[in-house]
């Protein structure tokens, strides 16, 4: 049997030592990320709520319901977006005690969140990669523009990223056989609460059960209990949307999001105009969109109104990309490309800010070797999985529009990869050297 001196190394003391270093440094870098996140925000951040976000907290104010239509004073309730941000939202001004502005403290709280983060993707790093460029990736992280930017906004792309950082590390457990009845719930907990906050998340924890399904058939019960424990947690949010519209579903806004990618106007951010019939008289006089708005008029103003909406939507999504399969299918390469390395042709003000093309340029280039890198050296089925997940997602992502805060959800493996790419750099040019 091997001593403890055999297992410890030749000087255990010394090797504890190194390790609360380790840990020093990791912890130095949650604060400075904590401190730069600060600082940009009392700069930089969203001074009302606005957009969907603010229609849908100012229905609930007045009507107690989750609403984003209202027509004569009457509430349509709504399924237009996920629940979970604007609970977090309505819980932040519960706790402002109406003495400071409430938004202040949602963009606190998102700091804390993605202050968290960054250790969640420090723990994704060590998976692949040595304590040294775990270190560097988790510092990366916490000053890349993109996400800091987000700290600032009334979006769930910080507690997307949270949350998919969590479940991802939390499902390259079931890799292993290491994989509990504890991480099993916690999983379920988790991708349910994820689903109630961005509906294309059930795409990849789709792709992650059939993933695992598929590269180990043991593993196949407890993708059962996970997917069942998942659709009993987020029950109560379906059975809620199918007695309003007859419907089972997450999200009512597929047919509009294809729409608003793929009409006479789109481009690869889309169309801007929601379309909402309050304020109808805003939308444009496009003839092209004339067939279209007589159908909308004609809409039914009740429970039903925002499946029908969207159904319409859909239609004309899809004869719009049938009539035309060559414009689309070059918008769609366009919107591939713009996904996972820039928009060349973005009309959104300051896109084109240095602080956020260069880094974005610099690590969607080199995560391509990278990744090539990275699957040769580990030769994992971990590693395997996050390369087709990100390929996956951009590839349906691409399908409906791209905004810049929707790399959120590939910037991770992106950094990752090109972790790869730096740490074959530093062996091959740098330590031999020295």
């Amino acid at each position: 049997l091997a001593t403890d001196q055999e297992v410890l190394g030749s000087n255990p003391s010394r090797r504890t030592k190194k390790m609360n270093i380790l840990n020093k440094k990791i912890n130095k870098i949650l604060f400075f990320s904590f401190l730069i996140k600060l600082i940009f925000v009392i700069f930089f951040h969203e001074k009302f709520l606005s957009d969907e976000w603010g229609i849908l907290f100012q229905n609930f104010n007045n009507f107690k319901s989750y609403s984003y239509y209202v027509f004569e004073n009457q509430d349509i309730p709504s399924s237009y977006l996920p629940p979970l941000y604007l609970i977090f939202i309505y819980i932040n001004k519960i706790l402002s005690f109406g003495k400071i502005n409430f938004l202040y403290l949602i963009y606190f709280n998102q700091i804390l969140i993605s202050t968290f983060t960054v250790y969640l993707f420090y723990e994704l790093c060590k998976n692949f990669l040595k304590e040294r460029f775990s270190l560097l990736g988790a510092l990366i992280f916490s000053v890349f523009p993109l996400i800091v930017y987000s700290n600032g906004l009334i979006s769930s792309a910080c507690l997307q990223l949270f949350f998919y950082l969590l479940f991802i590390n939390l499902f390259l457990k079931i890799f292993t056989n290491n994989f509990s009845i504890k991480n099993l719930f916690f999983l379920a907990i988790i991708s349910a609460l994820t689903l109630i906050l961005r509906g294309e998340f059930l795409i990849i924890l789709l792709f992650s059960l059939i993933y695992i399904t598929a590269t180990n058939k043991r593993k196949v019960t407890q993708v059962i209990s996970i997917l069942t424990l998942t659709i009993i947690l987020v029950s109560p949010y379906l059975v809620r949307n199918y007695i309003n519209t007859g419907k089972l579903h997450l999200v009512n806004v597929t047919g509009y999001a294809l729409w608003k990618g793929n009409n006479q106007f789109a481009k690869v951010e889309g169309f801007h105009n929601p379309l909402h019939p309050n304020s109808r008289e805003d939308w444009p006089k496009y003839k092209e969109f004339l067939g279209l708005y007589e159908k909308l008029d004609k809409i039914d103003k009740d429970k039903k109104y925002e499946i029908n909406r969207d159904k319409i939507f859909k239609e004309e999504a899809i004869s719009n990309i049938t009539l035309d399969k060559k414009k689309y299918l070059v918008l769609y390469i366009k919107k591939i490309f713009s996904y996972y390395f820039l928009d060349i042709n973005s009309s959104l003000k300051n896109y084109y800010n240095p602080a956020h093309v260069i880094p974005i340029l610099l690590f969607s280039i080199c995560s391509i070797p990278g990744s090539i890198i990275g699957l040769k050296k580990i030769k994992d089925s971990k590693i395997t999985y996050i390369f087709l997940l990100t390929c996956f997602l951009t590839s349906f992502i691409a399908i409906f529009f791209i905004l810049p805060r929707y790399k959120i959800s590939i910037i991770s493996s992106q950094i990752l990869f090109s972790l790869f790419f730096f740490e074959y750099l530093f062996e091959k040019y740098i330590k031999k050297k020295s």
